[in-house]
C-alpha cells in the first residue's frame, strides 16, 4: 500500500494524494522538464482533480455519503460508502468524472483555438484523454460501471459484473497486443486491467451477500450488516464489519 498525505478539504470533501499519483506526476515532469513540465504537471493534477469532484458531487447529491477523494496512479478515487440506491443513480455517478472532463475538455480547445493559445488547448487535449479513457467500457474504469449498472436491470449485480469483467478482459488483451506494438503505458497497464477484473469479482459477490437487488434498485439487508466502500474507477475497496474490523481490502 502506497502511503498516502491528505491535502486539504474541497467543498466538504477531505482530499488525499497518493504517493503512486506523485510518482507519475514526477515521471511526466521528468519526460518534459523545465517550465513546461511543471505546467502540464500541475494541469494534470487539477483535471483528474474536478473529475473526481464530479463523481463526489453527484453521488452527495443522490444521497450516496463520499468519505473523501484520492488521487493515485491510475487518476483518483471519489471514495463512496455504501451502494448508490438505484442503477440509475450508479451511471448518473459513474458518468459525472467523465462529463467534467469533456466539458474542461471543450473549454480548453476552444480557448485554446480562439486565443490561438496552444497551452490553453493543451489543458482541453488532457481532459479529452482522461474523459475518453475513462469511458472505455471496462470495470473498474467508469464505462465499466455505466455498463455493469444498465446490465444490473436485466441480471443480477454478480452476473452483471462477470460480463462486464469479460468486457474488460477483451480490452486487457487489445491493449497488451498495442502495448507489444510499441505503447509501454498500454503493456503495463493490461496485465493490472486484468488483475482488477477478479478484484471487482470478489468485491461483488460480497456486495450482493449484503444488498438486495429488485427492479432496479439496491437496499441493504440489516441496518448493522457491514458497511461497503468503494469508488468509480480503479480504486481501493474496503468492507468492513460492524465492530470496525477489515473483512476484505483489495487495491
Amino acid at each position: 500500500m502506497f502511503k498516502r498525505w491528505r491535502l486539504g478539504t474541497l467543498l466538504g470533501f477531505p482530499v488525499e494524494v497518493n504517493l503512486s499519483f506523485l510518482l507519475m506526476l514526477g515521471v511526466v515532469f521528468l519526460w518534459l522538464g523545465g517550465a513546461a513540465g511543471l505546467f502540464v504537471v500541475g494541469m494534470a493534477f487539477g483535471s483528474v482533480l474536478l473529475h473526481e469532484l464530479g463523481h463526489a458531487l453527484v453521488a452527495r447529491s443522490l444521497g450516496v455519503p463520499v468519505s473523501g477523494i484520492e488521487l493515485h496512479f491510475f487518476g483518483g478515487a471519489a471514495k463512496m460508502v455504501a451502494m448508490p440506491k438505484k442503477a440509475n443513480h450508479e451511471v448518473a455517478i459513474a458518468a459525472a468524472g467523465p462529463a467534467v472532463s469533456l466539458m474542461l475538455a471543450g473549454l480548453g480547445l476552444g480557448l485554446g483555438f480562439a486565443l490561438h493559445a496552444p497551452i490553453v488547448a493543451l489543458f482541453g487535449w488532457i481532459n479529452l484523454v482522461i474523459a475518453g479513457f475513462n469511458l472505455i467500457p471496462a470495470l473498474p474504469m467508469d464505462g465499466g460501471r455505466i455498463l455493469r449498472a444498465l446490465l444490473t436491470r436485466k441480471m443480477s449485480f454478480v452476473r452483471a459484473t462477470d460480463v462486464s469483467v469479460k468486457v474488460a478482459r477483451v480490452v486487457a488483451v487489445a491493449f497488451l497486443i498495442a502495448g507489444l506494438m510499441g505503447s509501454v503505458q498500454l503493456l503495463l497497464l493490461a496485465p493490472i486491467l486484468w488483475v482488477m477484473g477478479t478484484q471487482e469479482q470478489l468485491l461483488a459477490r460480497h456486495i450482493e451477500s449484503r444488498y438486495a437487488y429488485d427492479h432496479g434498485g439496491y437496499t441493504q439487508r440489516r441496518a448493522d450488516e457491514p458497511q461497503v466502500v468503494r469508488a468509480a474507477g480503479p480504486r481501493r475497496f474496503v468492507i468492513r464489519d460492524r465492530r470496525g474490523g477489515w473483512v476484505i481490502d483489495v487495491d
